[in-house]
Formats: structure tokens, sequence, C-alpha cells
């Protein structure tokens, strides 16, 4: 087939299937209205502004606040010092007894299934990563309630060593093509200088079918000192940088369904390992102090402002406040739009 053919073949397909031009478009769109964020994460991120001004009142903040800290168990302190020391730990639902698991596991089943449904559909094909969208998971709010659960809050309050921000979830469906792209690739968070993901598996999960993924201490502290801020990799691009300096550098998080890790996120890179063999499901619980260094980054949740509100007001007293954190938020990261690329499932 000569050139001009080919070219002509791929414009007719393309007419044929406007989906990529219209996620091209759409993604072309949220570039543009994610400067904002993006110059404020870099202004954030400058050297002199991060340790003259944002880290002295990040550490004042620590200090007023150790005092008012949550009291914990044998076992949550366990989890405390393990994300201390790695960054992770693993456990399951049935060890972390958190009431309504069983309710959590029933009603996200559900989602799942929508999603892979979905999956299947034109204008899905070909997608790596389907996330929940608002109204899936507000026709199941369990699974939003879960993550208020008191036992998660207080370890995530240990261990942030601050009041909490509840973020809300991602639900994600990964679609096993063995494709690097997306939150497949290596890299750390943005949202504050220290922030919890809270996963949990929705099926079986071994090596091949697409577990979740950190970098061990040692080898973590390189990277980030010799890397620069925020730098995403590929998979070959980490390994060649790596395999030449440490033998053992990796953790995966294999485990069956129910199993739950705790990640520190931004101090340790990360990524979901592409699925081979089964696609996977899983929830993404998102945490971070309630004033956090970059509030334009944190709104992960597809609730949008007015839905995150309503359902604030129908939780208990006790609750009321952990997801509308932003109402905390001092000065101009209260009111600079969310960075639209973070929450582009595409």
């Amino acid at each position: 087939m000569s050139i001009n053919n080919h070219l002509h073949t791929l414009s007719q397909s393309r007419l044929n299937n406007p989906y990529p031009l219209y996620h091209l478009a759409r993604r072309f769109i949220n570039k543009a209205l994610s400067l904002p964020s993006d110059i404020a994460c870099d202004i954030n991120s400058s050297e002199w502004f991060e340790q003259s001004v944002l880290w002295p009142r990040y550490q004042r903040r620590l200090e007023q606040h150790k005092t008012k800290l949550p009291s914990l168990d044998a076992s949550d302190l366990e989890i405390v010092k393990e994300l201390e020391q790695e960054g992770l730990s693993i456990t399951s639902l049935d060890k972390l007894n958190v009431p309504d698991s069983l309710h959590l596991i029933e009603a996200a089943q559900c989602v799942a299934f929508e999603l892979a449904q979905q999956s299947k559909l034109p204008g899905y094909i070909g997608k790596h990563t389907l996330m929940a969208a608002a109204n899936q998971l507000l026709a199941h709010p369990e699974i939003l309630y879960w993550g208020l659960s008191e036992r998660i809050l207080k370890i995530v309050e240990c261990y942030l060593g601050l009041p909490v921000g509840y973020g809300g979830l991602s639900f994600y469906h990964s679609v096993a093509d063995g494709r690097d792209a997306g939150p497949r690739i290596w890299h750390r968070d943005k949202e504050d200088w220290r922030m919890i993901k809270v996963g949990v598996y929705l099926n079986d999960v071994d090596e091949s079918g697409g577990p979740f993924q950190c970098i061990k201490p040692d080898p973590n502290t390189w990277l980030v000192k010799t890397l620069p801020k925020y730098k995403g990799l590929t998979h070959s691009e980490l390994e060649e940088l790596l395999n030449m300096n440490f033998s053992d550098w990796l953790t995966s998080c294999i485990g069956n369904t129910g199993t739950v890790f705790f990640a520190d996120t931004s101090r340790c890179y990360h990524r979901g390992k592409p699925p081979e063999n089964k696609d996977r499901a899983a929830i993404f619980f998102h945490y971070f102090s309630d004033r956090p260094k970059n509030p334009f980054y944190c709104d992960r949740s597809p609730l949008s402002s007015q839905q995150i509100h309503d359902f604030n007001r129908q939780l208990p007293s006790n609750l009321q406040g952990y997801m509308n954190w932003r109402d905390k938020c001092p000065g101009l990261g209260r009111h600079i739009p969310s960075n639209q690329m973070r929450v582009d499932n595409w």
C-alpha cells in the first residue's frame, strides 16, 4: 500500500471512529484548564519558596497538633510504624475488621461488574483504565462511607501528624493489555508532604494481575535525590537506573480479594503494574492533611463540589468536614481551579 493510500485509510478510520479525536480534544482542553494549577505547583515546588515558606509553616502545624493525635491499639500502631519505615503496609479487610467491610465488597463488586461491561462498549475499547463515575458511586454510598471509618481515619491522622482531609476515592478497572501508560507509569504524587492511599483489591491479584508496586526505601531515597522533582518514568527507564545500583528495589502488593494496603504515594515512587492475564478492579481511598501543600491536585474524586457538599451534609456530625477540607485552605490555594489532568482517565 502506498503512503497516500495508507494516510487516506487512516483518515477514514478516524472519521468512522471519532472517539480518539474526542479524547484528544478533551485532553487538550483539560491541559489548558490545568495551567493555573501547574504554575502554582511549580512555585510551591521551587527550592526557595518550599524551604523558606511552606516547610516552616508545615513544621509549625505538626508541632501544634502532636498533642491532639488519637491513641491507637498495637496493631494499628504497627501499620503506622511500617508506613514510617517502608512507606507501605499490607493487611486485609479481615484483619482490619472495619465495620461494614462486607457491604463495601458487595457494593464494589456491582460497580466493578458495570465497569467491566463498559470496557467492551464502543468508545471505551482500547482504554487501559476506566474509572467509576459520580453517579455509580452515589448509587452505592457505602463505598464512600467506608473511607470515613473511624479506625482508618485514626491511622491516617497518626501517620500524617495533622487533621485529615478525605479526598474521596478512585475506583479503577484496569484492562489486561500490558500497556505501560497513565497510572502505570512510575511517579510520585504532588498533593502534600505526606499522604496516604488506602487500596482495596476487588479480585485476586498475582504478579501478572496488575499489582500495586512501590520502590523500597533506600533506592527510593536515591531516586528522589537523583531525579528532577516529580519526574515520571516508564518501567524500562526505571530498570535501567536502578539495576545498576540496587539488586533488590521493588515491592509488589500481591493478594486475594479484600487485600488492603496503606501507601504514602507522595514519598514513594509507585505505579499500578500493567495487568497481563486478567483485568484488575481496585479502589483507592485518598487522604492528606486538611491544608495540603498543593490543594489543586487533591480533587481526584469524580464527585462535583456540590455533590461533595450534599454528601457531607448527610454525614453524622462527627464526620462532617473531612470531605470539605478545601474550606479550611488559606490564601490563593483555596481558589485555584483543580488540575484537570489529574482526573482525566484516558
